[in-house]
């Protein structure tokens, strides 16, 4: 029996195929799983040009990657019985262990509850970047309820995030007012059973917005895009919403204010990450979330884009790899 791998390791800042030891035995609580597909997020690529912040998840030999899917080979001590043999999609950055071995190779190692099981007849490949966004909104809207909020702002729009957020709120039947850029990410969410959508570029966007976040109390900000769209979003959201900062690809346009505006509309900026709320830091809402999400997941929202397809020694070009409409690179090793 072959006792290594092929991975991609991270080495002297490089990304380089290597053989290193495949995983054997599962440690306790752990699963093996062989990989059918991993994806390439925005965030493996931001953490290879910034230093990996101290507490997070790190793999076993620097192999990277965090999102992918496949079959469970073996299972650890103290694993629940229904992950042996199930394609599992997972995301290894929910449950801290020194025992990961990172998405970006033949055989992964995770933590169980890492991992949402796949439905029996699903493709696993289409889920192979799933669970980072969906476990995001899942976790959003748990914190925003129970913190009293009635609807939610998205900034996210037609992205993978946003898509999920949305199909969330449709099955828990919670306002949400969609920002999206253009008429092409209004008919996505339209096709996807979106009913309060708004769009950047139209003339009366600030009547729309005002009206509908009004008339739906939505006093809870996702926002994923940060600069220009937070300085229009300002002055329109009801008084005492609270934004909460979840991404910043606009980043090359400041998010600027006049101060005087918090304290006429009482409203408040907070960061935002899944690592952070109750859902995630606590086992027992965990495993709770990760079950309900497999319950949901067929649902074309949490779905993975696929854009193109890459061998792990065409890493380079998946690295560098930009869709139009937000479809992932996808190693297939």
């Amino acid at each position: 029996m072959k006792t290594t791998m092929k991975a991609l390791v991270l080495l002297n800042g490089n990304l380089e195929v290597q053989e290193v030891p495949k995983p054997q035995k599962a440690e306790p609580g752990h699963v093996i799983v062989k990989i059918e597909a991993s994806t390439i997020n925005s965030g493996d690529k931001f953490f290879l040009k910034y230093p990996t912040p101290a507490g997070t998840v790190k793999s076993l030999y620097d192999i990277r990657g965090v999102s992918g899917a496949g079959a469970v080979l073996n299972a650890g001590d103290d694993v629940p019985g229904e992950f042996q043999g199930k394609n599992v999609a997972f995301y290894r950055q929910l449950k801290y262990s020194e025992n990961i071995v990172g998405a970006w190779s033949e055989f992964a190692q995770v933590h169980y509850l890492d991992c949402v099981i796949l439905p029996e007849n699903a493709v696993t490949e289409a889920y192979s970047g799933s669970v980072v966004n969906v476990i995001t909104p899942y976790a959003f809207l748990k914190q925003v309820t129970a913190e009293g909020h009635k609807g939610i702002i998205s900034t996210a729009g037609n992205s993978a995030t946003g898509i999920a957020l949305l199909g969330f709120c449709l099955a828990y039947d919670f306002p949400l007012i969609s920002v999206v850029r253009n008429e092409n990410g209004k008919n996505e969410l339209l096709a996807l059973g979106a009913k309060n959508i708004v769009v950047q570029s139209d003339a009366d966007f600030d009547q729309q917005l005002t009206a509908l976040a009004a008339e739906l109390s939505t006093t809870a900000i996702f926002d994923g895009v940060g600069g220009q769209i937070l300085n229009k979003l300002l002055p329109l959201i009801p008084r005492g919403s609270v934004i909460y900062s979840y991404g910043f690809i606009c980043d090359s346009v400041p998010f600027s204010f006049h101060t005087s505006l918090l304290a006429v509309k009482n409203v408040s900026i907070r960061p935002f990450a899944n690592t952070s709320t109750e859902t995630v830091k606590n086992s027992n809402k965990l495993a709770e979330a990760l079950k309900e999400i497999g319950q949901l997941i067929h649902q074309p929202h949490f779905k993975t884009k696929i854009g193109e397809r890459f061998k792990l020694e065409e890493i380079n070009e998946a690295i560098s790899y930009v869709s139009e409409n937000g479809g992932k690179a996808v190693l297939k090793p």
